[in-house]
């Protein structure tokens, strides 16, 4: 299956059901909340199984130092520390707010939905790219912090206004559009556009930079660039058969 499909079908299927679930099914703030938290704990260990399928399959440099180990440290750190405050918050303050056959059904159509995802991805993981392993797991780390930031102003205005619909409608959709627009191809030109660049090299004359460093904002850039090929090149390199 073409990698930037199974992107999309992991990203649209996860984000139908808390969309769905909202606008649709009648969940309430607290039901839609341990959803997302619920989904991000479950996502985390989907994509580590998927970060360590592909290192036995390819063994690319990538995956050395750690890589499996530091985005399993940090994803699960922060969503426990998230499982605990949203418990606290859900338990002692709005106990009423989550629905548990809600949950319950939301958890159950979001696993058949991971457990279909992983299914599809282990027929060509195998072939798959170590920057394609990096993307996925960006995209579990940036949705960590969305949830995040949700719980924390998510239940502020729930307490504090009592009437939330808009904050969460807003928040259920920009999130999807998130979700799926960060898998799309991203903006990395070999050279800045002009305006950039005349602004760039604005900024190093006012701050003092060009002083320091010969370089323009345009080969700055470009020095960049090459810097970033040759760290993904390194990591597509086989380190052991």
């Amino acid at each position: 299956m073409n990698a930037r499909l199974s992107r999309f079908f992991l990203a649209g299927g996860q984000n139908a059901i808390p969309v769905s679930g909202w606008f649709l099914g009648g969940w309430t703030p607290g039901t839609t909340l341990a959803i997302f938290w619920i989904e991000n704990l479950v996502l985390t260990v989907f994509i580590a199984a998927r970060v360590a399928v592909h290192w036995s399959a390819t063994r690319t440099r990538g995956h050395e130092n750690g890589f499996l180990k530091n985005f399993l440290v940090t994803s699960l750190v922060f969503t426990v520390a998230h499982g605990i405050f949203l418990a606290f918050i859900l338990g002692s303050m709005v106990p009423d707010s989550v629905n548990r056959d809600d949950v319950v059904r939301g958890v159950q159509w979001m696993l058949g939905a991971q457990v279909a995802s992983i299914l599809l991805d282990l027929w060509s993981i195998g072939r798959w790219p170590f920057a394609e392993i990096r993307r996925r797991t960006d995209w579990m780390l940036g949705r960590v912090v969305m949830v995040h930031l949700s719980i924390l102003f998510g239940m502020f205005l729930f307490m504090a206004m009592g009437q939330p619909w808009w904050f969460f409608s807003v928040f259920v959709t920009l999130k999807a559009m998130v979700d799926i627009g960060s898998l799309l191809p991203q903006w990395s030109p070999k050279a800045p556009p002009a305006w950039m660049a005349r602004a760039g090299n604005w900024m190093d004359v006012k701050t003092g930079h060009r002083k320091r460093s010969a370089e323009t904002f345009e080969q700055q850039w470009a020095r960049l660039n090459r810097q970033e090929a040759e760290k993904h090149a390194r990591d597509e390199e086989v380190v052991r058969a």
